[in-house]
């Protein structure tokens, strides 16, 4: 599998080349438990962010439909305004599992992602919360074959400052969960009429279009597990 993962990153990710892949589709939901280290600049805010989450839904492809279970690390950064309530932030994440195939085992999956992320209600009290929307693409990895898919994410947030490891800095524990749906590039036409309402903010199947942080720490997360 490692061997697929590598000619596919070299070629499919390194280039932005796009396959043709059957049509499929990823629905679910997820928690995730995370801390963020925090520098503060006036009202603006930076955070490098790291933590695990947990994600189950519904894997279809063309007329096969499963159920799936994952769990994974993710790492990321952020930024906001405390004046204007306006933040953005990004993360990508890797997830392993197992997707119900009938048999006694199931088959194994992994999930490599990346979310661009938005949201216009960043509250520094010491009770934090928020809610974000944004979009996501993902990499999933089946025994057989491997597939792209992109789509949107919508979740909330909740937290509390916490003493940090760093006493350079400030730190936020928190927790939070959100929905999401994703689909390959060949099925998103047919299988999401709304897309073309979300599309021109989604993150572009040509990741050479993707912000730069992103696609760097992406790329590199790909790499890392072809190694």
């Amino acid at each position: 599998m490692k061997y697929a993962l590598l000619i596919f990153v070299t070629i499919a990710i390194a280039t932005g080349v796009a396959y043709a892949e059957p049509n499929a589709r990823i629905s679910g939901s997820g928690d995730f438990l995370a801390s963020a280290v925090l520098w503060f600049s006036g009202t603006d805010v930076t955070a490098q962010l790291s933590g695990d989450l947990a994600l189950c839904g519904d894997l279809t492809i063309g007329k096969t439909k499963v159920a799936f279970q994952v769990k994974g690390t993710l790492q990321g950064a952020a930024r906001g305004d405390g004046n204007t309530m306006i933040g953005s932030g990004w993360a990508t994440f890797i997830a392993r599992g197992m997707a119900d195939s009938g048999g006694a085992e199931g088959e194994a999956i992994s999930l490599h992602g990346a979310i661009d992320l938005t949201t216009n209600d960043v509250d520094l009290s010491s009770d934090t919360g928020g809610s974000a929307t944004g979009s996501l693409y993902i990499v999933l990895t089946l025994p057989d074959q491997t597939l792209r898919l992109r789509g949107t994410a919508t979740g909330t947030a909740s937290g509390a400052f916490v003493r940090p490891d760093d006493p350079q800095t400030m730190q936020l524990d928190g927790e939070g969960s959100f929905s999401f749906v994703v689909v390959t590039q060949g099925a998103s036409s047919e299988s999401d009429p709304s897309e073309e309402d979300w599309s021109e903010t989604a993150l572009s199947w040509d990741t050479e279009q993707w912000p730069q942080d992103l696609r760097n720490q992406f790329v590199r997360m790909m790499q890392e597990e072809s190694e």
